[in-house]
């Protein structure tokens, strides 16, 4: 296994369009945190004549976050940014939940969010925290913009739907309902085959009513068990409108399971895997369902600086 990085060349980009017209060149990748890439490049599973650093360009380290305007992520942000923001962790739980078990705890420090999400890798966390907050990512050629949803993200194996002459430049959540909570949780599994995966993840989103006894949004959200995180959609759909109690989130878990396709051909796996989904997606629910009930802060109400 290669250990040492084989010569390169390392341009820092002044600005978006020089990053993008950088790629157009055979052997090149654009470089942020490098979290994923350079490990990746040791064990000599990618080659690259060229690397690009977007850390310099201006514009792409501006984050903010309140739950009434939202989050917005620019493409230099690291990780630890959203471990230390008091909003995230009040009202995008799920994404700070995600981000906090992070493993090794160093890759909070160097890696940035756009490019957790952008390695498309399938057993990534906060990924599945941005599909339960609906994240939507901005792609840009230097001169035009577009937004894509995050649903729409992931285009199988680990692509995405960046663009030839495109990076992502930003990630924007939209702001939470006013009784709403979101939660993320995984469990580790021991691995019984090269390809198999380590663990299960998921995520949810939960909005009520006003007296806070139905559900008026809900996200459920598994990771793990497909080239990309799957939203449980038929759940989504049956919780609205229920009590958000046991009866509904047990139903919503039964959905999940029936929603995910097998991975193997050893059914006493599946059996296993199957009642780890279930655990989960209740519990994501019914945590996010908690949390919902018991908020309660003023502070939303003060003067936003926008």
């Amino acid at each position: 296994m290669a250990r040492v990085l084989q010569p390169f060349e390392f341009i820092e980009a002044a600005g978006v369009k020089e990053a993008v017209a950088a790629l157009s060149q055979p052997g090149t990748r654009l470089f942020a945190g490098g979290c994923d890439l350079v490990p990746a490049i040791r064990r000599g599973q990618v080659r690259y004549d060229t690397l690009v650093s977007i850390m310099k360009i201006e514009g792409l380290s501006e984050f903010s976050s309140h739950p009434k305007v939202g989050v917005k992520i620019g493409a230099q942000v690291l990780l630890s940014r959203l471990v230390n923001d008091i909003w995230v962790g009040k009202r995008w739980a799920a994404l700070h939940e995600a981000v906090e078990q992070l493993y090794p705890p160093h890759i909070r420090n160097m890696g940035t969010v756009v490019g957790n999400l952008c390695a498309a890798v399938n057993y990534y966390d906060v990924p599945v925290s941005m599909f339960a907050h609906r994240a939507v990512l901005t792609l840009s050629d230097g001169t035009t913009s577009r937004e894509v949803g995050i649903d729409d993200f992931y285009t199988g194996g680990r692509g995405t739907a960046v663009g030839a002459g495109e990076m992502v430049t930003q990630i924007d959540l939209p702001p939470p309902a006013a009784d709403a909570g979101s939660a993320f949780k995984k469990i580790y599994k021991a691995r019984r085959r090269a390809d198999d995966l380590h663990k299960i993840n998921a995520a949810a989103y939960v909005a009520l009513d006003e007296a806070k006894e139905k559900i008026t949004d809900a996200t459920l959200v598994i990771g793990c068990v497909g080239d990309s995180p799957l939203r449980i959609t038929a759940a989504e759909s049956a919780l609205v409108g229920q009590v958000a109690g046991d009866e509904a989130f047990n139903s919503a878990a039964e959905m999940a399971v029936a929603a995910v396709q097998p991975m193997t051909d050893a059914g006493w796996v599946e059996e296993i895997r199957s009642d780890w989904i279930r655990i989960l997606a209740r519990d994501v629910l019914a945590q996010a369902a908690s949390r919902a009930l018991s908020r309660h802060d003023p502070a939303e109400d003060a003067h936003l600086a926008y």
